[in-house]
């Protein structure tokens, strides 16, 4: 009711300020919970990703897949309250080592009746983080599975029919005219790697060897492997020459060696002479000719 109201009603204006005061009161609290009600409207999200994810190797009939993780979800309970979530709006996130966070292409099948699962070809030589991805509002919540997945060990590697790759970013460094030294970038879990050249065949465990007993101004193709067990990558392949080759031998001779005084047109083994002087030669050799047919 309106002041004019009240005073109408022959209300004392200290009962206009009473009555005033609650209302005003009366409508905060309705306020307050109306605010409640919006608030209490948005789903909460679970605080732990363990609270609804599973990580792990992959486990197939044969035992344990070292090269890959499986990572299982139960979408309804990422949510307090247990609303359905869109599996649209789900990603998976994957991070290998000390590399980048890696977003799954791949979408999650279904397992049984509240589970979705991945599964991630992996490199079972480094440790790997998961974490799973929500839409919400136009930005994405992230929640972290709080363990990581740990390396394999060598022996369950070499024995989860594990291929490395290819050895690259081969390169060649002369040392003399027999010798040279190889190096390569590693090959992710790689036990050790073997190079041929020639009839020749070197195992080693390091990226960087030295190479002696060449025949000296020889070519040579040079191919290497990464060995996992029993398992071995593609070739690695590099061409390369023992010939050696001096520069500063070849500038004296370029600059101080003359053939008979006649300027060259080019310096090489071979030197064609100028036209210029050719045509001088040819003349006198004619007058010559001349003078000997008078006589």
């Amino acid at each position: 009711q309106s002041d004019s109201w009240i005073t109408e009603c022959g209300a004392s204006s200290s009962v206009v300020r009473f009555i005033n005061q609650a209302m005003q009161e009366s409508l905060n609290i309705i306020l307050v919970l109306v605010g409640q009600s919006v608030i209490e409207a948005v789903p909460e999200l679970g605080k732990n990703g363990a609270e609804f994810m599973e990580v792990g190797f992959s486990q197939g009939r044969t035992g344990t897949r070292f090269t890959e993780i499986a990572v299982t979800v139960r979408p309804r309970e990422m949510f307090e309250d247990g609303e359905d979530v869109d599996i649209e709006d789900l990603s998976l996130g994957v991070k290998a080592g000390d590399g980048c966070w890696t977003k799954v292409e791949e979408s999650p099948v279904r397992i049984g009746k509240e589970k979705r699962m991945w599964r991630v070809k992996i490199v079972p030589c480094k440790e790997h983080l998961v974490r799973i991805g929500i839409k919400r509002d136009g930005c994405v919540e992230y929640f972290q599975y709080p363990e990581a997945v740990r390396p394999a060990s060598t022996e369950q590697i070499a024995n989860s029919h594990f291929r490395p790759r290819m050895p690259e970013n081969i390169s060649i460094t002369q040392l003399g005219g027999d010798s040279v030294t190889v190096s390569w970038s590693p090959s992710e879990c790689a036990e050790s790697y073997e190079l041929q050249y020639g009839n020749m065949t070197v195992s080693t465990e390091l990226e960087v060897v030295p190479i002696s007993g060449l025949e000296n101004c020889t070519d040579y193709t040079l191919k290497i492997v990464a060995l996992v067990g029993e398992k071995f990558s593609d070739e690695g392949e590099i061409d390369f020459s023992t010939c050696q080759v001096n520069y500063t031998d070849i500038v004296d001779i370029m600059t101080t060696e003359k053939i008979d005084d006649l300027p060259c047109e080019t310096i090489d083994k071979h030197c064609e002479l100028s036209t210029q002087r050719l045509e001088d030669f040819t003349t006198t050799q004619r007058l010559e000719d001349f003078t000997t047919t008078q006589r």
